[in-house]
């Protein structure tokens, strides 16, 4: 197809600019450093933005069958469907998609990103400005009667029908922006779309369909694809109505530059909720990271905190923990701050 796009981004280019020399997103430099060494690529390198963060067809989902229709019927039907069409996936979409192999890519992945464009959020991020990730009115009104529903359950004191009427009587059924749901659906997409989850969810769907007899008609490509957009929509409902979530935004005043790379977005406490929270880290330029707590108690508030050189063990411990779960390559605005990690990963 004339049109198609091959080079299939797995992380924003916009994004990036915070790490290159002129801010330019098609013309900037940054340096890489390669846990695997490709060709006539050396270990570190001064590269252009418009040469890394891409593999050809990486959203591919041509050539799928009637059952792996059936099963993406089956996740649509698991999540609000009004909360999917935000990302252009209905099933009457699908006759593209078996033909087109950069339909995730102009369908799903530019509307992602479009929600960083129509909110500001890294702009107000990197003025400082936490102001837009609160609950929202309505979100507000359904922590309260879940509170209260809890408390008449494990106490002696009920809830009235006087009660639930007030904790509701504010409840707006008209359609508002909720931003805080907005910055979870985005940031969820760019932890899903990341190399490392995306090829970790691969290995999964082979390895199912090894297991279970029905499963291997299944298109691999299609499900593993499929399954990442489901799991981030999920993620991010989940982040905005089953827990507390707060942002810890630190600005490093230190020498060593936060750094980024193919899997931007990694999970300080592992893969289990460690003393009841997740911890979140994501750079958002050199200066400037989110640490986003996902947590039971809501013990937390939204802070901004400075790292200076007395706590430039925290940047250095984030550093470490994201090179290290990058799939093969790590950016940064500075060849040292790479050499210095190089040994380490």
């Amino acid at each position: 197809m004339e049109n198609t796009v091959k080079k299939q981004h797995y992380i924003w280019r916009k994004y990036l600019t915070e790490w290159t020399d002129t801010r330019d997103r098609f013309n900037g430099k940054l340096f890489v450093l390669r846990k695997e060494i490709r060709g006539n690529q050396k270990k570190i390198e001064f590269q252009e933005l418009k040469k890394i963060g891409f593999e050809k067809y990486y959203y591919d989902t041509t050539g799928f069958g009637n059952i792996d229709v059936s099963v993406l019927n089956q996740l649509l039907a698991n999540l609000q469907e009004k909360e999917m069409l935000k990302f252009g996936i209905r099933t009457d979409m699908l006759t593209e998609a078996y033909s087109q192999r950069d339909f995730i890519e102009k369908n799903v992945m530019c509307c992602s990103e479009s929600i960083e464009t129509e909110f500001h959020f890294f702009d107000k991020l990197l003025a400082g400005d936490l102001s837009f990730y609160e609950d929202s009115n309505n979100q507000k009104i359904l922590n309260k009667l879940k509170k209260g529903i809890l408390n008449s359950i494990f106490s002696d004191e009920q809830l009235s029908e006087k009660d639930i009427i007030n904790i509701v009587k504010d409840f707006s059924v008209e359609k508002t922006i909720d931003l805080k749901y907005e910055f979870n659906r985005f940031f969820c997409m760019q932890f899903f779309r990341s190399p490392k989850v995306h090829s970790d969810t691969k290995r999964n769907v082979e390895e199912l369909k090894k297991e279970y007899s029905k499963m291997k008609e299944l298109n691999t490509d299609f499900l593993t694809n499929f399954l990442m957009l489901y799991f981030a929509e999920r993620m991010a409902l989940n982040f905005t109505q089953c827990f507390e979530s707060n942002i810890l935004l630190y600005k490093n005043r230190t020498n060593i530059p936060f750094i980024t790379g193919d899997t931007p977005i990694v999970c300080l406490t592992g893969d289990e909720m460690k003393d009841g929270m997740s911890i979140f880290h994501y750079p958002i330029s050199p200066q400037i990271a989110v640490e986003l707590i996902i947590s039971f108690s809501g013990n937390f508030t939204n802070m901004v905190k400075e790292l200076d050189v007395d706590l430039i063990d925290i940047v250095k411990e984030c550093n470490r923990k994201l090179a290290k779960n990058c799939k093969n390559e790590i950016y940064s605005n500075t060849e040292k701050s790479l050499v210095d990690l190089s040994g380490g990963i």
